[in-house]
């Protein structure tokens, strides 16, 4: 669906008089440094230094997503769920999974959205897994192992379509020269991906897919940071077309391991069950904010079976910083509805971070819950939905 300017509304929703109840926020955070630290092993290319640890949010992530925090702010003033002042302590509750890029995030949007508030970030404050954010494998029945495994294995070999974009990175890193091809580990794209399955750990492959997706998310997360382009994929990836292809890797390496509506509910139970009670409880806080990864969004969309999405100026599915915004509105007759967004910036908007507009936003649909014109659908549907998962 086609972007569109932060503010959600149109003038269509205000002439109806719709008063605004209740927010419910999935985030994925912000600009970080890469995953991976080992890639040397792929190049005998000098990879760039980064001025932080692997996988903690840079000055960067924390600058954009304050940014964030100060549209949303403005919105929520706007549409009447909050005023001027601080919120009550039970009006808003923010919770992050305990690592220190959605820690950071969750504490630069809070501080910015609700600024001088005393508005406090939850979190595990152990180094222990918060079960809630781990798409783990916990069915350890042999018939649920098959069954993935073959959803998985099948997604892998119809991605023979990748071929164009391992051929780009193939001729920008030089795997054969890598230690990786001495070591006899992989000297090339077109060695076949291995499914993992173990109990207590993300589904995952190893091959070309897990390697190739670790390679594009340094060059990406440089990008998004600002490095000087000779830095990004060492002055090797200027055109746009290449990086559509490469991005391709990394939407399949989330597609084929969470992307599965039946199996993909087991994996998120412990973050759909904490969703289902957060938004129907009652009384729920009218602002609440869940602050987790890529693998937690992708996973609950495909739980709740999302249609089919584009997002305006993103070759990601799932960009650092975006947002899933559940709404809850009623009409002036009382009846309740549902609108979801997907609120992001767009790459340029990310790379270019210091002279941020507006972020965008596109117009979400689950299953069983159609929109009308508007993009709302009746309440007691998403009630069903969320019912129905358990």
């Amino acid at each position: 669906m086609a972007g569109s300017a932060f503010l959600f509304l149109n003038l269509a929703v205000l002439a109806a008089s719709m008063e605004f109840q209740q927010v419910f926020i999935l985030s994925r955070h912000n600009i970080r440094a890469p995953l991976a630290e080992d890639l040397q092993r792929t190049t005998t290319l000098q990879w760039p230094e980064w001025n932080v640890p692997a996988t903690y949010l840079t000055e960067k992530g924390i600058a954009v997503e304050e940014k964030m925090g100060e549209y949303f702010s403005q919105w929520l003033k706007n549409e009447g769920l909050f005023t001027d002042g601080c919120p009550n302590a039970d009006e808003v509750y923010i919770y992050s999974n305990n690592k220190q890029r959605t820690i950071k995030t969750a504490n630069a949007f809070s501080r910015s959205a609700f600024k001088n508030c005393n508005v406090s970030t939850h979190y595990q404050n152990n180094d222990h897994l918060d079960l809630i954010f781990a798409p783990i494998l916990k069915n350890t029945t042999e018939s649920f192992k098959e069954d993935w495994i073959t959803h998985m294995q099948a997604k892998i070999n119809n991605l023979y379509y990748l071929k164009d974009a391992y051929a780009i990175l193939h001729r920008i890193v030089d795997i054969e020269n890598s230690d990786l091809c001495k070591q006899k580990i992989l000297c090339d794209f077109i060695t076949k991906d291995v499914v993992v399955y173990t109990i207590g750990e993300e589904p995952n492959i190893k091959g070309p897919l897990a390697v190739g997706n670790s390679i594009v998310d340094f060059f990406l997360m440089s990008y998004y940071d600002g490095m000087p382009m000779e830095n990004v994929a060492w002055g090797k990836l200027t055109q746009e077309e290449d990086w559509e292809k490469l991005l391709q890797i990394t939407r399949e390496n989330q597609n084929v391991r969470f992307n599965h509506s039946y199996l993909s509910k087991d994996i998120s139970r412990p973050m759909l069950k904490f969703m289902r009670d957060e938004i129907l409880k009652t009384p729920a806080p009218k602002f609440t904010m869940l602050v987790g990864h890529d693998s937690n969004l992708n996973s609950v969309m495909a739980a709740l079976e999302f249609d089919e999405y584009s997002l305006t100026g993103q070759l990601e599915k799932t960009p650092v910083g975006g947002k899933i915004v559940f709404q809850k509105w009623r009409d002036i007759d009382s009846n309740l509805y549902l609108k979801i967004e997907y609120v992001y910036y767009s790459m340029e908007q990310l790379r270019h971070g210091t002279k941020l507009d507006s972020p965008l936003s596109a117009t979400l649909q689950i299953k069983n819950c159609n929109v009308n014109q508007d993009g709302f659908c009746p309440w007691s549907d998403f009630v069903k939905v969320l019912s129905s998962l358990y």
